[in-house]
């Protein structure tokens, strides 16, 4: 919106706008009309944009205040770009119902569409790829399909990073035929489900977690199972920054107290 309202603030943008016409006149290309279309909801809220009846859109703010508004969007963003650090950057994922599926019909009718929406296989994949010291998976629910995906995982990790896999009640029935090949890849496997002393019950854990190194990770609803990455709509997130770093110690601490698996 600095260009809009820059350009309003010389008087070059007097009329009223379709956010696509918007998008030219600021230089900003097609593929980031969501983007677009995002800033004048927002503007729109804090009174610097209207939209008519049509869809239609035209800066609210006077010549001299979309100036001075302008001004202080490009001193922000040159703070952000110079001198800013975000704590944390994050990416929605997600696994998509199967096809045909009502609800990504829904999402494809919007404007945005399936925008921002990264898809939990790719993203597992890059992770695997991208680790340089350590690569673990957290996950309660194993079936075959997801045995596959977890030894595809951790095969596609680099010679040299340390690889770990957490379960629960022992190593799960469709991860025991692949027991050979976890141990050749040199996978350690914890057991985080342990008897407690104070009642008839387990300390366990039902977080789907994967973590790369000590300051990134996946955590979402997604089993390593079929139905979570073929047929059911899964939600989860991609972070790096302060905030994976948590959720590294706290996996450290889930090792820390677990029972190793022998291979």
């Amino acid at each position: 919106m600095e260009t809009a309202l820059a350009m309003a603030g010389s008087g070059k943008l007097p009329g009223r706008y379709d956010a696509r016409e918007i998008a030219r006149l600021s230089g900003i290309s097609g593929a980031r009309l969501p983007a677009v279309v995002a800033a004048l909801q927002a503007s729109e809220v804090i009174g610097a944009m209207v939209r008519d009846d049509h869809g239609m859109w035209a800066v609210a703010l006077s010549q001299d205040v979309s100036r001075d508004v302008a001004l202080l969007m490009r001193g922000a963003r040159l703070y952000q770009e110079r001198f800013h650090t975000d704590a944390n950057t994050v990416e929605v994922v997600i696994s998509r119902p199967a096809a045909p599926s009502q609800l990504i019909a829904e999402l494809e009718r919007t404007l945005e569409g399936l925008w921002g929406f990264e898809e939990t296989a790719l993203m597992l994949g890059q992770m695997a790829a991208s680790a340089t010291c350590r690569f673990s998976v957290m996950t309660p629910f194993v079936d075959e399909d997801g045995a596959e995906r977890i030894v595809s995982l951790l095969e596609a990790t680099r010679p040299g990073v340390s690889r770990e896999l957490v379960v629960r009640d022992g190593l799960p029935a469709a991860l025991a035929g692949k027991a050979s090949e976890l141990k050749a890849l040199g996978v350690s496997v914890y057991d985080f489900r342990i008897p407690r002393s104070d009642r008839p019950e387990n300390e366990t854990f039902h977080a789907k977690v994967v973590r790369v190194d000590a300051s990134e990770c996946y955590a979402g609803s997604s089993n390593m199972t079929k139905w979570s990455f073929e047929y059911s709509l899964e939600l989860g997130f991609h972070v790096r920054g302060a905030a994976a770093a948590r959720v590294s110690q706290l996996l450290d601490a889930v090792m820390a107290v677990s029972v190793r698996v022998p291979l």
